[in-house]
């Protein structure tokens, strides 16, 4: 990437990140995902394609982002956007091709009222399917490069819990 490319590249991102205050910022070097108050270092050199994108439902714009080691995301009015990983759940069904953060705790929210507000019920296949989504969204953000230890340890003990309600 020439110097010149590598200025247009960091221009388009601060101008999208000013254009959607509320859903992401950028500093030249690192990304702010505004609803989980994560950051995501962003090397502007490592960045292969920049692509302005329409959403197929909403026809709002998206930033889709090529890294040069393969990896894909996308800055969105969700915030940060990439692909679920399903290796450790196996094929969900519904899963949508992009997910953000945003995504995760809503998923999580719907988990954790199960598991807060019916104490003593038993888990069921939708707790459980819930379970498996939020897990494809933290590998997803993992593989993206977030820092998902805090995620992993409340996917954790949220999975100790559904294992004790099957188990009776």
């Amino acid at each position: 990437m020439t110097v010149a490319d590598r200025a247009a590249v960091l221009a388009r991102l601060e101008r999208f990140a000013r254009e959607h205050p509320g859903s992401i910022l950028f500093d030249g070097e690192l990304l702010l995902d505004v609803a989980s108050g994560k950051t995501l270092p962003l090397d502007v050199g490592k960045i292969s394609r920049l692509e302005e994108r329409r959403d197929r439902q909403s026809g709002r714009p998206y930033l889709a982002l090529g890294r040069e080691d393969g990896g894909e995301l996308a800055l969105a009015d969700q915030g940060i956007v990439f692909p679920p990983v399903t290796t450790g759940t196996g094929p969900i069904d519904g899963l949508p091709d992009a997910v953000s953060l945003r995504d995760l705790a809503g998923a999580e929210a719907r988990l954790e009222h199960f598991l807060v507000a019916h104490p003593g019920e038993p888990a069921d296949r939708t707790h459980v399917s819930l379970f498996l989504l939020c897990l494809a969204i933290v590998d997803g953000a993992r593989a993206a490069g977030f820092d998902v230890s805090r995620e992993e340890r409340r996917l954790e003990a949220m999975l100790n819990d559904l294992e004790a309600r099957r188990r009776g």
